[in-house]
């Protein structure tokens, strides 16, 4: 079959399987890996050519490990605790060694391939982890940054380990151990000094020319010129290409070449998951069934176990320890390199090659179902009925209720609950995502990770004796059946409410809510006032203006219930329908003059009137 028929249907799979895991909320490296199954499978026989497939792992992989050494930024390395360090070192150290025991001790394998294989297998899935965590909204939480932090210093570390598998193989080169260490650790210190102190001017120098080609010279540049010196001294090819990541990384010049790359950033991803499937044969998983199933498990159980551990260790909640562990589990694209460059050395035999990369494959399309799995199913589950069991006692649920239960715990409860501590204010709070037991325990605030639409959760609570209840959640349809149901079975409460739009505003007042806050009304209002000011009204005359236009959109609000023009513009969906609308009432209210021309004169140049103002 032409090299470029082959090229074109691996494209064209691409295309089809790649939308799909999007559409399917999936990270769209699974569907990159899936390409490469179904093209290098024997059944198929799409690529037939060895060599090529060769070529194009060995790019993807130098691809892939430039852009990890582009995150290596020394500055956020720095920055991370020394309780990820330590993690970090023992999930690495713990799990090699257990890896490569099971190796040997059950499959017979020699001790070099045994441990080269438990060093792969200590490597968790970096782009997979964090495509998901960002699909989830999850990043930013403590478990995402956690694990964030985890993969990249499990990045760092492949650095020493790409270096050791030459060192396994026993090549001439690497005979003597310690000098062969000492002339890379030698290499790298003389290299990013020179960057630090020699290649700083040059890099500034070249960004101020302007030419925007230039910067992906410069990485070109510095690759070839790394390439070039490892070749000479004997290391490891694709160690210039993390360590030019590395080195572009600690410069001036990392968000012009970011900026290069970006748009080839999931080619570069694509091509390395590609090519990780074209080396898996199918008709292993007929051959090896008992041998892929048993690995998959012993990978993520034991990963999981330990990075559980440790997380508890630390003191890490329950849950976040839990979503952790789920996210380190699986062996990832570093085990894909670190057993690729060790079959080119001869450490692994070859036929175990397609097996181990099996193992990693499917604990990759795993780690989103063994995640959602553990978020949404059984970690809600499990949290709620223990919190709650172990918070609650009905002979003493009246000692532990408080005057004001603030149900969200997002950005918008969050500012509630500072100012709410600051006041001395006796309040809890609740929130079925968000777990901060052991934060707000710390200030004798009472929290329940529970669902505040199950009228069960409120009564354990505490909701018979609470005088206020704030309803700070962004979530509509949430916030519509914690506030009916508060309405119909507890009238007396006070309840303060937090509106997404104005059509979830008109939905409240439907059911007679008083207290409605605008997610972003108030900020409007108030942005509008000082700009109001800037532009020549007295300040007193633009808090005028704005209470007047308050007053004006609360009954305008109260009108529209009743409004026939603004029911078909929300039939329509229309947004622009209804502002239409809004801008036909607004006519109605006059605006307050002043004494300045920057209001009252509308063909006046506002720069002609600075410039009179100053003269």
């Amino acid at each position: 079959m032409p090299i470029l028929l082959q090229i074109t249907l691996v494209l064209a799979i691409a295309l089809l399987l790649v939308p799909l895991c999007k559409r399917l909320n999936i990270p769209s490296t699974l569907g990159y890996i899936l390409t490469g199954i179904i093209a290098g499978s024997g059944y198929f026989q799409i690529t037939n050519m060895p060599e090529l497939q060769l070529q194009f792992t060995q790019i993807s992989i130098f691809l892939l490990l430039f852009w990890l050494g582009l995150q290596l930024r020394p500055e956020r390395l720095t920055r991370m605790s020394p309780t990820i360090w330590i993690m970090t070192a023992i999930l690495s150290s713990v799990s090699t060694l257990i890896f490569a025991g099971m190796i040997h001790f059950i499959l017979g394998q020699s001790f070099r391939a045994s441990f080269a294989i438990g060093l792969a297998a200590s490597f968790s899935a970096t782009t997979l982890v964090i495509q998901h965590l960002n699909k989830q909204d999850q990043l930013a939480t403590t478990h995402g940054q956690n694990s964030y932090s985890i993969l990249m210093i499990q990045a760092l570390l492949s650095i020493p380990f790409i270096a050791l598998i030459p060192l396994l193989s026993g090549i001439p080169s690497t005979e003597h151990g310690v000098a062969y260490f000492a002339v890379i650790l030698a290499t790298f210190t003389g290299l990013f000094l020179s960057n630090r102190y020699v290649f700083q001017p040059l890099y500034q120098w070249i960004a101020k020319s302007g030419s925007h080609e230039l910067h992906i010279i410069v990485a070109l540049f510095v690759t070839l010129g790394l390439l070039l010196l490892m070749s000479v001294i004997g290391v490891h090819v694709y160690l210039a290409a993390l360590f030019a990541g590395v080195l572009l990384a600690d410069s001036d010049f990392r968000p012009a070449i970011e900026s290069s790359i970006k748009p080839f950033l999931g080619l570069f991803i694509g091509l390395c998951f590609i090519s990780l499937g074209l080396y898996i044969d199918l008709k292993d998983v007929l051959q090896n069934s008992l041998f892929i199933t048993l690995g998959v498990l012993a990978l993520f159980s034991v990963k999981f176990a330990i990075s559980l551990a440790l997380s508890r260790f630390y003191q890490q909640t329950w849950r976040n320890s839990s979503l952790l562990a789920a996210s380190l589990a699986q062996a990832g694209e570093l085990s894909f390199v670190l057993l690729m460059i060790a079959t080119f050395e001869g450490v692994i035999d070859r036929a175990l090659l397609s097996p181990l990369l099996l193992i990693v494959v499917i604990s990759m399309l795993l780690t989103p179902i063994i995640y959602w799995l553990l978020d949404r199913q059984i970690l809600p589950r499990l949290d709620r009925h223990n919190h709650l069991l172990a918070t609650f006692d009905t002979d003493s649920s009246a000692h532990i209720s408080t005057p004001i239960l603030l149900i969200g715990f997002g950005r918008f409860g969050q500012m509630i609950a500072r100012i709410l501590r600051q006041q001395q204010q006796s309040f809890s709070v609740m929130d079925s995502t968000i777990e901060a037991t052991h934060l707000l325990a710390q200030y004798d605030i009472p929290f329940y990770q529970a669902d505040a639409t199950e009228p069960d959760t409120l009564v354990q609570a505490g909701i018979r004796s609470t005088d206020t209840v704030i309803v700070a959640i962004d979530d509509i349809e949430d916030s519509m059946l914690i506030v009916r149901h508060l309405t119909w079975n507890y009238p007396d409460i006070n309840i303060w409410v937090r509106a997404r739009d104005r059509h979830h505003a008109e939905l409240l007042q439907d059911l007679g809510i008083q207290h409605i806050w605008r997610e972003t009304y108030h900020s409007a209002l108030n942005l509008t006032e000082h700009v109001l000011s800037h532009l020549g009204l007295e300040t007193e005359q633009a808090k005028t203006a704005i209470q007047r236009f308050q007053a004006h959109d609360n009954d305008l609000l109260k009108v529209q219930q009743s409004s026939s023009s603004i029911d078909q513009a929300r039939s329509d969906h229309s947004v622009l329908a209804e502002l239409a609308h809004l801008f036909e009432q607004d006519q109605v209210l006059h605006p307050i003059k002043s004494d300045t021309r920057a209001l009252t004169d509308r063909d006046h140049n506002p720069i002609d009137v600075i410039r009179d103002d100053l003269s």
